[in-house]
C-alpha cells in the first residue's frame, strides 16, 4: 500500500485503490487551482462500488450521477506503449459533468466560451477536462513513487456508452468521488486500477 495518508472519508475495503483515489483527488484539486483558481467547497467522499461487467467491459451510466443529461468521458491507463497497442488496459478514469455546467467550467478553466448547443463541442470539452485530470494524476502518481503510466485517448458520450468501457477485468470494485463547487455537486469521477507497480 502507498504511504500516502489522505484525510478523506473512505467507505470501502480496497485500501490500495483508496490511496490512488486520494492521489487523484489531490491531482484534481491542483488542476482546478492552477488552471482556474477554483477551490472545492469540501473534500470529496470516496465511495467504493461494485464494478458491473458485461462482455468484459465496465458498465458506465451518467444518469446515476446527475438528474439530467450528463457528459461522460472515459480514458484508459496502460503499463506501457506495448500494452496500449494491445489494448490491455490497467485502469480507467471516468469523468461525469452535467451538460448544463460544462460551458461554465470551461470558462473558469480559461478555455473561453463554447457553444452549448453544439453537442460535439460540449463532448470535446468534457474530454479536455478528463485529459487534464489524467495528466495531473499521472504526474502525481510518479511523485508518490509509482511507475509512469501511458494514457489512452479519451472517448466521450452523452449519458452512457452502449457497450461500456475497457478496464482491468480482474478488478471487482471502483471508487467514486463527487466534487462540489460552491456547495453543489458539479463533477463525479470514477477510478478503477489493476495492480500498480512502484519504483
Amino acid at each position: 500500500m502507498s504511504d500516502f495518508k489522505p484525510q478523506l472519508y473512505f467507505d470501502g475495503t480496497n485500501e490500495e485503490l483508496y490511496a490512488l483515489s486520494a492521489i487523484l483527488v489531490s491531482a484534481v484539486k491542483k488542476m482546478l487551482a492552477q488552471k482556474g483558481d477554483i477551490h472545492l467547497s469540501k473534500d470529496p467522499e470516496v465511495r467504493e462500488k461494485e464494478t458491473i461487467q458485461f462482455a468484459h467491459r465496465m458498465r458506465v451510466d451518467g444518469l446515476e450521477k446527475f438528474n439530467g443529461r450528463t457528459l461522460v468521458a472515459a480514458l484508459n491507463f496502460y503499463v506501457d506503449k506495448e500494452r496500449m497497442a494491445q489494448e490491455k488496459a490497467l485502469g480507467a478514469l471516468i469523468v461525469y459533468i452535467p451538460e448544463d455546467y460544462i460551458a461554465r467550467l470551461m470558462w473558469l478553466l480559461d478555455y473561453g466560451r463554447i457553444d452549448e448547443d453544439n453537442e460535439a463541442e460540449v463532448l470535446d470539452a468534457c474530454g479536455t477536462v478528463t485529459n487534464l485530470i489524467a495528466g495531473y494524476f499521472v504526474k502525481e502518481l510518479c511523485g508518490h513513487g509509482y511507475i509512469h503510466l501511458e494514457m489512452g485517448h479519451f472517448t466521450t458520450f452523452i449519458n452512457a456508452p452502449l457497450n461500456g468501457i475497457d478496464f482491468h477485468s480482474q478488478e471487482k470494485v471502483k471508487h467514486e468521488m463527487a466534487f462540489f463547487f460552491r456547495e453543489e455537486k458539479r463533477m463525479v469521477l470514477e477510478l478503477t486500477m489493476g495492480p500498480l507497480k512502484r519504483y
